[in-house]
C-alpha cells in the first residue's frame, strides 16, 4: 500500500458546512465516519464532498425531507468502499447505512425517505449511468463523479489522490493512466452530466479536464507530492499553487 497523508483538516471544514445546514446532526456524521476505510480517495472526505454539493441544490425545488435523504445517501454512498471497487459495494454501503440509521433512530426522531436513499446509493455506479431516470439517482451520480471538476483547483486537489488509490507511481499516473481515463470521459461528453440541477452547479467540468493538460507536468508532480505528504486544506492548496 502506498503511504499517504489523509486530509483531516479539510474534512473538518466540510463537516461544519454540512452541520450548519441543520439537515443532519453530529451523530449522523459520526455514524457515517465509522463506515469508511482510510483510502486515499474513496474515504470519508469524498463522502463529505459529495454531500456538500447537495446543499447547493435549489431549496425551493426540493423539500427538506428530500434534501436530508439525499444528504444521508451521499454521506454513506461509499461506506466500506475498497481500494478497487467491487460489484457489491453499493449493497454493502446500503446495508451499513440501514444499521447506522437504526441506531440513530433509537435515540430520536430522525426521518428520511428510504426510497430516495436506496435509489441514490444503488445507482451511483458509473456504468450506463446516463440511462438512469430516477431524479435523485442521477443528481447524486453526477455529484459523485464530478464534484472535483467544478474548478481546475479542485480537480488538481482531489484527482492525484485517486492515483494513489490505483496504486500507480506518479510518473505512470500522469503519463499513462490519466490519458486513457480522460479520453474515455471525453468520448461520452454529452452524457457526462445528466441531471439539469448538476449541469447548473457544475457547468465547466469537461473544460476543467482540458485545462488540466495545459499545466506543466513538473508542477503537477509537485502538487502530487504535496497532496501525498501533507494534511493541506483546499484553500491552502489554492494559495500555494494558484496564487498568481
Amino acid at each position: 500500500m502506498m503511504e499517504f497523508t489523509q486530509k483531516k483538516r479539510q474534512e473538518k471544514i466540510l463537516e461544519k458546512k454540512i452541520l450548519d445546514s441543520w439537515l443532519v446532526s453530529k451523530d449522523v456524521i459520526e455514524e457515517a465516519r465509522k463506515q469508511y476505510l482510510p483510502n486515499p480517495f474513496h474515504n470519508f472526505l469524498h463522502a463529505l464532498n459529495v454531500a456538500s454539493y447537495i446543499l447547493e441544490l435549489p431549496w425551493d425545488s426540493f423539500t427538506a425531507l428530500e434534501l436530508r435523504s439525499m444528504l444521508v445517501a451521499a454521506l454513506f454512498h461509499d461506506a466500506w468502499h475498497t481500494w478497487i471497487a467491487n460489484p457489491l459495494d453499493e449493497f454493502i454501503s446500503l446495508g451499513l447505512l440501514q444499521e447506522s440509521i437504526d441506531r440513530i433512530q433509537k435515540n430520536g426522531n430522525f426521518i428520511i425517505d428510504y426510497s430516495i436513499v436506496r435509489n441514490s446509493i444503488m445507482w451511483t455506479v458509473f456504468k450506463e449511468r446516463w440511462k438512469r431516470t430516477n431524479r435523485y439517482s442521477v443528481i447524486l451520480s453526477d455529484f459523485d463523479i464530478w464534484y472535483i471538476g467544478k474548478w481546475i483547483e479542485s480537480f488538481l486537489y482531489y484527482w492525484p489522490l485517486f492515483a494513489l488509490e490505483l496504486k500507480v507511481s506518479m510518473d505512470d499516473f500522469f503519463v499513462k493512466v490519466e490519458k486513457w481515463y480522460f479520453k474515455y470521459l471525453m468520448s461520452i461528453e454529452k452524457n457526462v452530466l445528466i441531471s439539469p440541477e448538476a449541469k447548473k452547479i457544475l457547468p465547466y467540468s469537461l473544460n476543467t479536464i482540458k485545462d488540466f493538460y495545459s499545466i506543466d507536468l513538473e508542477i503537477k508532480k509537485l502538487m502530487f507530492e504535496t497532496l501525498k505528504n501533507e494534511d493541506i486544506t483546499f484553500d491552502e492548496f489554492k494559495e500555494r499553487f494558484f496564487k498568481n
